[in-house]
Order: structure tokens, then sequence, then C-alpha cells
């Protein structure tokens, strides 16, 4: 590709559920729990994908698990309503949840096997003469994420 990319920000994800799904289902306290049937995952379908697996840091590195779940959608909202709801476990960029896990209507869990962070980032045609405006922007949108993720998360 003869295009270039400049990282934004990166994205800290946690996996949460709502308290009468877990109270129902009971807490998973390990990686292993999530492929097990006792627990439905609520999964992020991506054009073409057919495997569904999060990436978690365990003490022995990152750890891919192959998650499973009644439930899927190309609709990032769409999961997080589902999991308001009580129907399944998600995992999610902090910030996008952080306001519920306040609330008390989702509980982060297997907080000692956070998923890998994720990495947003602009990507942009590359030229030798590169318009000014390009690069304006992609400050701009960088400096306002940033911002708006540390109110978020200090809220």
């Amino acid at each position: 590709s003869n295009l270039h990319m400049r990282g934004i920000m990166t994205c800290e994800r946690v996996i949460c559920a709502a308290p009468d799904y877990l109270a129902r289902r009971g807490v998973p306290e390990t990686p292993d729990d999530l492929i097990s049937d006792k627990h439905d995952c609520l999964l992020l379908r991506f054009p073409g994908s057919k495997d569904y697996y999060w990436m978690l840091q365990t003490p022995d590195g990152p750890r891919k698990i192959e998650v499973s779940g009644p439930f899927d959608s190309d609709d990032g909202d769409v999961l997080t309503e589902w999991a308001l709801a009580g129907r399944g476990i998600i995992n999610k960029p902090r910030f996008e949840v952080q306001e519920f896990i306040r609330q008390g209507r989702l509980v982060p869990i297997l907080q000692d096997f956070p998923p890998e962070p994720i990495q947003l980032a602009a990507l942009y045609p590359h030229k030798r003469l590169q318009d000014p405006k390009v690069r304006l922007i992609i400050d701009f949108m960088a400096e306002r994420c940033q911002k708006m993720i540390r109110d978020i998360l200090a809220a």
C-alpha cells in the first residue's frame, strides 16, 4: 500500500457484563471460563470474518481466546445494548462503556487478564507534497480524541 498511517491513540479495552447476567451465569475467573458453555460472549462481526477471538494479556504473554455466543453484530452499540440487557459478555473500548461501569449497569470482569489494547489510527495517501490540511486535520483528531478519552475516564 502507498498509504501512511499515523497513530491517534492507544485504546484500552475492558471485558464486562451486566450484574444480572453475572448473577445468573456466574463470574468468569479465568480466560478458560469464557470458552466453556457456561458463558455467552457477544461478538463483533467484521465483514467476511468467520472466527471470533479475543486477545487477552496473561502472565505468559498474549493469549488468543476463541469465544462464542448466540449473538453477533457488526454494530458495537448493539453489542453494548445487549450486554446492558443481560444477554452476555462484551469486550469493548473502555471509553465506550465507562459511564455504564460507573453507574453499575456493567461490571468489569477478568481484570487480571485484560484485553490487548487497540491502536486508533488515521490512514492517508502518501504524497511528496502533502496538502497541509491533511496534517492539520490529523493533528486535530489526535488532540481531540485524546482529550475526550481523558475526560471520559476522569469523570
